[in-house]
């Protein structure tokens, strides 16, 4: 049983005499519960934040369906995010941060920055909804979050402010959606259709194949464009850079200029090209930064 004693040392000036006493406070024992010390002792704020993050779960479950009709809608902000798709059929998230627990004050009330509630433990509101499922930032903390999503499920993420952190997507065949502010996201092992766009980052999607069933388009405002694409993929492409240049290792049958017959490539223009005969469209966009197709190796 932990005990805590507690010595107060008092000196008064009496006479030009120092007088000093030392005062023994009896021993706590933390399964006693007496009302005023009890109160004291929750008063720090630090004390008691730490001891409720020890009893706080790190992982939270969820069923869901590995199907195409099955979707996850992630809302976060100020937090770096890891997808990962997975064989399963439950929706698994793990939490590194952002998890601290409110303050003993804050007792009863709820916050008002913040009107999901945290149902999860990890500063996170978790909803489901038939086959979607919501998962929305509940606490202004930092936060660290990998997400095991069932890999045939479609993702949408957005960011809701403007303090975000980048965002890793792996292992995914469902449809994706990325509204970003100034995050870059790193898609690798995805099959798509992708529609991305992010203001201030780089957008970087590596394709194991390019799902023909519907189009993709991918942009930035201010980052790069990096797309690799199997060798064999058929595709329209859309290609547009306002003040950066476009690179490819791919073999382009690009449109011509119906008056002069010439390649329509010029600065600020749109390219349009073809790779393997043509497939499904992939519009590519950026205005100040490059933009990058290439080849699978």
């Amino acid at each position: 049983m932990k005990k805590i004693m507690l010595l107060v040392s008092v000196c008064l000036m009496l006479t030009n005499k120092a007088v000093c006493a030392t005062i023994v406070f009896a021993p706590y024992s933390s399964t006693e519960k007496d009302p005023e010390l009890l109160t004291l002792w929750n008063s720090d704020d630090t004390v008691q934040e730490a001891a409720a993050a020890q009893d706080k779960p790190l992982t939270h479950r969820v069923k869901l369906a590995n199907s195409k009709d099955s979707r996850v809608i992630i809302s976060v902000f100020n937090s770096g995010v890891e997808v990962i798709g997975h064989n399963g059929d439950e929706v698994i998230i793990e939490a590194e941060g952002g998890n601290e627990a409110p303050p003993a004050r804050a007792k009863g009330l709820k916050p008002l920055y913040n009107s999901a509630e945290d149902n999860t433990g990890l500063g996170l509101a978790v909803t489901k909804d038939n086959n979607t499922l919501r998962i929305s930032k509940a606490s202004r903390q930092d936060g660290n979050y990998v997400i095991r999503i069932p890999k045939n499920a479609a993702v949408v993420y957005e960011e809701t402010n403007w303090t975000g952190d980048n965002l890793a997507l792996s292992d995914m065949n469902g449809e994706i959606e990325l509204k970003l502010n100034n995050s870059t996201a790193r898609l690798t092992n995805v099959t798509g259709p992708v529609i991305a766009n992010t203001t201030a980052g780089d957008i970087i999607v590596k394709f194991s194949s390019l799902n023909q069933a519907k189009p993709s388009a991918i942009s930035s405002v201010a980052g790069a464009v990096d797309v690799t694409l199997p060798p064999n993929t058929k595709a329209n492409l859309k290609l547009k850079s306002i003040q950066g240049e476009i690179y490819s290792d791919f073999d382009m049958n690009l449109g011509k200029n119906t008056k002069s017959g010439l390649p329509r490539v010029a600065g600020g223009d749109t390219i349009e090209g073809t790779t393997n005969g043509g497939g499904v469209e992939m519009s590519l966009y950026t205005i100040s930064g490059d933009m990058f197709i290439r080849k699978s190796k």
